[in-house]
C-alpha cells in the first residue's frame, strides 16, 4: 500500500503497462500503442487481434492480478534506434514512436517487467508491492485514433482507475453511478429532449419538441437580457467566402475546425461558419464611423457548425452543430472597455444565478509567448490581461490565472465548472479582442477627427444554449427550474366521464392562457402509476383530478421534491389561484414552489 499520493501516478503508470502485457497475453498477436496515467486512473491504446469488449474487461482485469502476483519490477535499459527497432519489429506503433523519438536529443529507453518490454521514458513504481490489486478496476473501453488523427486506425483504448486503497475506489466507482444516472446523454433520452441519430450523422442532435422548449426559454430569456442592455441582434449568412476568414486570420489560427465547401464555378471556396465574429465586423463597417457610435453591440443566436474529432463528441456538451452560440460583440474604444467588460462579469453573476449555475469559478486565460500561436503586440496583451484583471478584482470574483489559454487574438476569462465526473470544463466565455480590429482594418473616427481602430468584447454568456443545457441537465439531475421545464404541470385524470372531460380541459385551458406548459394524462394506467410517470419525467407540479376535485374544485398539487420548502404543509387551491401561482413562479424565476 502506498503511503502517500505523491505516488499514485506512478502506480496507475506501472498499471498501464500491466494492461498492456495481460492484454497481449489474453489476445496473441494484439499490438499496443500508447499507455499513460491520467486523472484517477491509466489507459492503454490497443489493436486487437479479435474482438474485446467491456463484457470482457473483468476477465482482463482477472489476468492483469494474475500477473502482478508474479512481476518483480521494472527494468531500465537505454537502446539505440537500431536495438529499438529490433526489439519492436512486431509493432508498427512503437517503432514509428522510436524513429521519432531518436531524432530527439533523449535517449531511448526501455522498460522490462517479466517478459514484457516496452518503450518509455519512465515513472514507475520503484516497488511492485506498492500496487494495491483490490484498488484498481477496468472501467470501460472507447475508439480512439491512432495519435489523435481520424486519418489514422481506429484503436481499442481500455481505460482503468486506480487508487491507494479499496475505500478510496469504492467511493470513485459510487461516485460514477452518481454520473451515469446525471449524465444529460442519459437524461436527454429519459426526458424525451433530445437524441442522436446515426443516420444524421455523430456530433449531430436532434431536439424533440421537450428538448427545443428548454432551448427557445434559454434564447428568449437572454436576448430580453442583453435588448435591456442595448445589445441589437441581428442575422447573418450561414456561409461565407474564405477571404473574409483569411482576413479576420481564422483561416490561418481555427482552419482544421471548419466545414469547407467545393469551390463555386467563379473558383470561389465557402464555410460553413463556426463563428459569428467575421459576419459581425462587417456590420461594425456599415454602422459606425465616430466615437459616438460607441459602444455598439451586436448579438446573435446563429447555428454553428465546427468539426470536432470523433472521440471528442459528448452530446451537447461537445458537438459538430448546430452550436446555437449565446454570441454578443461589443465594439468599443479603449476608454470604455474596462466600464463595458465590468458590466458583462456582473451579468454573467445575475444570469448563474437566475438559472441555477452553482459551484463556477472564472479562468483568466492568458498567452505563452514562447509558443508561436499568439497575434500581436506583446505589450498590448500584458495591458489587456491587466484590465481584465482589474475587472475581475473590482467584481471581487474567484478566478484563477493560466497561460497558454487564451485566443489567438486576446486574453479572455473563461467559465470553469466540474462536469458529473469531477473534470473541469468551460462552460462559457468573454474575449478581449487585440488583434483582428487592426488586421481587418476596423476604423473609427475619434473626437480629434483621426482615424482608431476598436477593441472587440467577444461574449457568449451561456456558450451555447444546447451545451448550456447539457451542463444545466447534468447539475440539477434533470430537475431544471420551474420557468425552464419544458413540462410545467401535468393533470392526471382519474377516469373517463363528460363531466370530468370538461373540468380537466376547462383548468388545461387557463393554464394554457396563462402561459404554463400543461399536459393532461388520460391513459389507461392506474393511478399511482401516472403519479410515478409525471415523477419520471421530473415535472414540477402535478394533480390527480377526481370526482372530489370536480365537486369542491380544489386541487391538491405533488410537488417535485427539490422545490418543496421544507416543514410547509400540504394544502389545497381553487384551481385559478393554483394556476396563477405557477406562472408567477415561472416569470420570476424562483427556486422554490411558494405553495
Amino acid at each position: 500500500m502506498l503511503k502517500n499520493d505523491s505516488n499514485i501516478e506512478a502506480v496507475r503508470h506501472s498499471l498501464a503497462h500491466l494492461l498492456a502485457y495481460s492484454v497481449k497475453q489474453l489476445y496473441p498477436g494484439s499490438q499496443n500503442a500508447i499507455g499513460p496515467s491520467i486523472d484517477n486512473g491509466f489507459y492503454q491504446d490497443f489493436e486487437i487481434k479479435g474482438t474485446l469488449g467491456e463484457d470482457d474487461l473483468p476477465k482482463v482485469e482477472q489476468k492483469m492480478k494474475e500477473v502482478l502476483k508474479t512481476w518483480q519490477g521494472f527494468e531500465r535499459r537505454e537502446v539505440s534506434e537500431a536495438e529499438a527497432l529490433e526489439i519492436f519489429s512486431d509493432n508498427k506503433y512503437k517503432q514509428e514512436l522510436v524513429r521519432e523519438f531518436a531524432s530527439g536529443d533523449k535517449p531511448l529507453t526501455i522498460y522490462t517487467s517479466g517478459e514484457f518490454i516496452d518503450l518509455c521514458k519512465g515513472g514507475h513504481v520503484e516497488d511492485i508491492n506498492a500496487i494495491n490489486p483490490d484498488a484498481f478496476k477496468l472501467t470501460k473501453t472507447a475508439g480512439a485514433y491512432w495519435r489523435g488523427d481520424e486519418k489514422n486506425i481506429m484503436l481499442t483504448r481500455i481505460y482503468g482507475v486506480a487508487f491507494n486503497s479499496e475505500n478510496e475506489l469504492a467511493e470513485y466507482l459510487e461516485m460514477l453511478e452518481e454520473a451515469k444516472k446525471r449524465d444529460h446523454r442519459k437524461l436527454g433520452e429519459e426526458l424525451k429532449l433530445f437524441f442522436m441519430s446515426d443516420s444524421v450523422g455523430a456530433g449531430l442532435p436532434l431536439l424533440l419538441p421537450k428538448g427545443e422548449t428548454v432551448k427557445n426559454e434559454l434564447m428568449k430569456y437572454m436576448r430580453a437580457k442583453e435588448e435591456a442592455r442595448d445589445y441589437q441582434y441581428v442575422a447573418t449568412p450561414l456561409l461565407a467566402q474564405r477571404k473574409l476568414y483569411e482576413r479576420s486570420g481564422h483561416a490561418d489560427y481555427y482552419l482544421e475546425n471548419m466545414y469547407a465547401t467545393q469551390e463555386d464555378e467563379e473558383g470561389n471556396q465557402f464555410f460553413i461558419k463556426p463563428m459569428n465574429c467575421p459576419h459581425h465586423h462587417m456590420i461594425y463597417e456599415k454602422l459606425v464611423n465616430s466615437y459616438r457610435d460607441l459602444p455598439l453591440k451586436l448579438s446573435e443566436h446563429a447555428g454553428l457548425y465546427r468539426h470536432e474529432l470523433s472521440g471528442t463528441l459528448t452530446g451537447l456538451i461537445r458537438m459538430r452543430g448546430p452550436i446555437t452560440q449565446n454570441d454578443s460583440h461589443t465594439y468599443v474604444s479603449e476608454e470604455q472597455v474596462e466600464a463595458e467588460f465590468a458590466s458583462i462579469l456582473q451579468l454573467f453573476e445575475e444570469v448563474y444565478a437566475e438559472t441555477g449555475v452553482k459551484d463556477y469559478w472564472f479562468r483568466l486565460s492568458l498567452p505563452d509567448f514562447s509558443k508561436e500561436k499568439y497575434a500581436g503586440n506583446k505589450e498590448k496583451w500584458e495591458w489587456a490581461g491587466n484590465i481584465i484583471r482589474k475587472c475581475l478584482q473590482s467584481a471581487k470574483a474567484d478566478f484563477v490565472e493560466e497561460l497558454d489559454e487564451a485566443a489567438f487574438y486576446g486574453p479572455k476569462v473563461d467559465v470553469q465548472i466540474k462536469n458529473v465526473l469531477g473534470k473541469e470544463d468551460s462552460i462559457a466565455t468573454v474575449q478581449l479582442d487585440i488583434v483582428v480590429p487592426e488586421r481587418m482594418d476596423l476604423t473609427y473616427g475619434d473626437t480629434n477627427g483621426e482615424k482608431q481602430h476598436p477593441l472587440i468584447i467577444h461574449t457568449a454568456i451561456m456558450g451555447s444554449f444546447e451545451r448550456f443545457m447539457g451542463f444545466l441537465l447534468e447539475q440539477t439531475a434533470g430537475k431544471l427550474p420551474i420557468w425552464l421545464a419544458p413540462e410545467q404541470l401535468r393533470l392526471i385524470q382519474v377516469k373517463d366521464s363528460k363531466e370530468l372531460d370538461s373540468f380537466v380541459d376547462k383548468i388545461a385551458t387557463f393554464a394554457q392562457e396563462n402561459g404554463v406548459r400543461v399536459s393532461v394524462d388520460r391513459s389507461n394506467e392506474s393511478v399511482g402509476k401516472k403519479i410515478r410517470t409525471a415523477e419520471m419525467m421530473k415535472v414540477p407540479y402535478s394533480v390527480v383530478i377526481g370526482e372530489k376535485e370536480l365537486e369542491g374544485g380544489q386541487l391538491t398539487p405533488r410537488i417535485r421534491s427539490d422545490l418543496v420548502v421544507e416543514g410547509k404543509p400540504e394544502a389545497s387551491y381553487p384551481y385559478e389561484n393554483f394556476i396563477t401561482t405557477i406562472a408567477n413562479e415561472a416569470r420570476g424565476r424562483v427556486q422554490k414552489s411558494s405553495l
